[in-house]
């Protein structure tokens, strides 16, 4: 978490930390995506993952496509209430890089997670805290490659991102 500004800092939250929710978010889409995997360690394929469950269930999922830079990177769908916590549009915008819609605090974190996805494996999952002036709020996300083509520059990054505020320190 080098990588991250000052305004965030690492939390180390147990696994029962936080609330039910945003557990609940960020496992199921660990768990979707491992069940679209044919193997340990193994990416899932575009062509044979099933986004359905993703779409019926709203929720806090993501999905960013790009290259190797997240500034050049777009979001091609999202659930609305992922949506609904970033202030996006109901539809992904395809025309303007992803970082540029996610609020300002939160690009560091997006642009660690997406880089670390895209030379991942397995699912990359930060969780911690943004400190705003006078607030806190803790994060979980989890950041998932999905193949495209192998000689394809192209990448596909799945996650889900929740966040709570805790209130006034």
């Amino acid at each position: 978490m080098a990588d991250l500004p000052a305004q965030q800092e690492r939390a180390s939250m147990s696994v029962g930390s936080g609330t039910p929710d945003e557990r609940r978010d960020i496992q199921l889409a660990i768990e979707h995506w491992q069940r679209n995997t044919w193997g340990p360690d193994c990416i899932p394929l575009l062509d044979t993952f099933d986004f359905a469950p993703l779409r019926e269930r709203g929720g806090h999922w993501f999905l960013i496509c790009g290259n190797h830079s997240i500034e050049s990177a777009v979001f091609v769908g999202y659930g609305a209430g992922f949506a609904q916590l970033l202030g996006l549009a109901r539809e992904p915008v395809t025309d303007l890089p992803c970082i540029e819609q996610v609020p300002v605090p939160y690009r560091a974190m997006f642009s660690a997670g997406y880089n670390r996805a895209g030379s991942a494996s397995s699912p990359v999952t930060l969780d911690g805290t943004f400190r705003f002036e006078k607030r806190v709020e803790l994060y979980r996300a989890v950041f998932m490659p999905i193949m495209l083509q192998p000689n394809w520059s192209k990448q596909l990054i799945f996650g889900s991102f929740n966040r709570r505020e805790l209130g006034a320190v």
